[in-house]
């Protein structure tokens, strides 16, 4: 019987999130937190970026745009 997948190893991934091969780059913006101005982590996946404030403990995804001046971070505003 073959396998779901056709053998192409992408279940491991699926299911665990695992990413053997995956690049991971981590960045500290200094004041880049939105919530309480705090030095802010980002850590950049292909699945995006994600921050986590050590101070306030707010998490997001923040909007990475290249400029011809370097990096923009930003964050969209949230709808409840």
């Amino acid at each position: 019987m073959p396998a779901c997948r056709g053998g192409t190893g992408g279940y491991l991934e699926e299911m665990t999130g695992f990413h053997p091969q995956a690049e991971v780059s981590e960045y500290t913006i200094p004041e880049g937190c939105p919530a309480c101005a705090a030095d802010l982590p980002v850590r950049v996946s292909a699945k995006g970026p994600l921050a986590v404030c050590s101070h306030c403990h707010w998490i997001g995804r923040p909007v990475l745009t290249v400029t011809h001046k370097g990096l923009q971070v930003s964050v969209k505003a949230s709808r409840a």
